[in-house]
């Protein structure tokens, strides 16, 4: 049996999370900052789009015998993988530890009010959470490795979203001063 995570159960979970959070807001009278909201809904996504490739498809009733389950080593697969892997399977294996990150790092930083600190604490227990998970779901790897290029990731987000955000305030300055 194969437990899949579709574009649907995205949806789903999407509009339940947009519908609860709505809810709650009438009922407490809270009243809706659209800023706050949209940043929320983007955060959400990104831990939605991790936890759908980080976790699934999970494979149950499977015999995975003699599979290393756990890597404590850092660069340990990175290394195996470089030699003993096509170069394609390595870039995609590195790179897309990486890059799922990215957003998460990007929108929690931005959460934390542009605080570095919290936010890759934030990155290092959300992708920390995922490996130890991982250890748990057959055919899934928890590995030190992945801890280090998903916190890389975030970090990159953070980084990403500093470059933006100064670009974007020096050319608000240059336009405020031809006023």
């Amino acid at each position: 049996m194969v437990i899949e995570f579709s574009g649907l159960i995205l949806l789903g979970i999407t509009f339940l999370y947009l519908g609860i959070s709505t809810i709650y807001k009438y009922i407490k009278n809270i009243s809706i900052n659209y800023k706050s909201e949209i940043l929320n809904l983007f955060l959400f996504l990104s831990i939605l789009f991790i936890i759908s490739l980080t976790l699934f498809p999970i494979r149950l009733g499977y015999k995975f015998e003699g599979f290393e389950i756990f890597n404590i080593v850092p660069f340990k697969i990175i290394i195996k993988m470089l030699f003993e892997y096509p170069l394609g399977q390595f870039i995609y294996n590195v790179i897309g530890n990486i890059v799922l990150f990215i957003p998460f790092g990007f929108f929690i930083y931005i959460k934390f009010e542009k605080n570095k600190t919290k936010a890759l604490l934030a990155v290092f227990i959300m992708t920390l959470g995922v490996e130890f998970i991982q250890g748990f779901i057959p055919y899934r790897f928890c590995d030190i490795d992945d801890i280090i290029l998903n916190t890389f990731g975030g970090y990159i987000g953070i980084i990403i979203y500093n470059t933006l955000f100064s670009k974007f305030n020096n050319k608000l300055k240059k336009i405020q001063i031809t006023q």
